[in-house]
């Protein structure tokens, strides 16, 4: 699959579709070339939180300095207090004094549950929004 620069927007030449940064993000695509994949597994396979060493397509480095992935965690702090309060927020709306220990139990399921995806997000952001410097290549493609 070869994809081709068009104002920014990575175009399939076998199937003609659009490849947006966004797109790309929410894949878990490489930022370089937007076609290998950063993480080895699914989101619901054992391995949703290994993650290539280099781009399977374009070999770019992901981790470009020993720990880059620790500085995920302020990322991912973030997407979990976000999730406490929707949760809470809802919760709340929907019963006017809903007892502290099933509040508590919901919103601490919700988030247990959610952890694969907030891991992967926040590893996704890291590499996305704190390593700027990778940025979509056509010649790398």
């Amino acid at each position: 699959m070869r994809l081709l620069e068009e104002s920014g927007i990575g175009i399939t030449e076998e199937t003609g579709n659009m490849i947006s940064g966004f797109q790309a993000f929410l894949k878990g695509k490489c930022p370089q070339c937007r076609t290998g994949n950063l993480f080895v597994g699914s989101l619901f396979s054992k391995k949703f939180r290994a993650v290539h060493t280099n781009c399977p397509h374009c070999h770019v480095k992901f981790e470009s300095e020993p720990g880059f992935f620790w500085g995920a965690m302020y990322f991912s702090y973030a997407l979990v207090v976000a999730t406490v309060i929707i949760v809470s927020v809802i919760i709340y709306s929907i019963q006017e004094e809903p007892p502290l220990m099933s509040t508590s139990i919901i919103v601490i399921g919700i988030s247990l549950i959610l952890t694969p995806l907030h891991l992967r997000l926040s590893r996704l952001l890291m590499v996305y929004i704190a390593a700027p410097y990778r940025k979509f290549k056509k010649e790398l493609v």
